[in-house]
């Protein structure tokens, strides 16, 4: 999945789903051999696991 796709599937913007692999909140995202980040299930359960914590309230440090 593109970023697009992962963003508008889990109501996110593209730049805070960059922003979560950028400071290590996700692991980073397989890339396409044209650098463009290529969504798997892996990295889709992460993005559904940070948000379930963002509602129960929790927060990074």
């Amino acid at each position: 999945m593109t970023i697009k796709e992962v963003s508008q599937k889990y109501d996110l913007s593209p730049d805070t789903i960059r922003y979560y692999e950028r400071i290590g909140l996700i692991p980073p995202v397989p890339r396409k051999p044209n650098g463009i980040r290529d969504f798997d299930q892996e990295s889709c359960n992460w993005i559904e696991f940070i948000k379930c914590m963002r509602s129960a309230g929790i927060q990074p440090i």
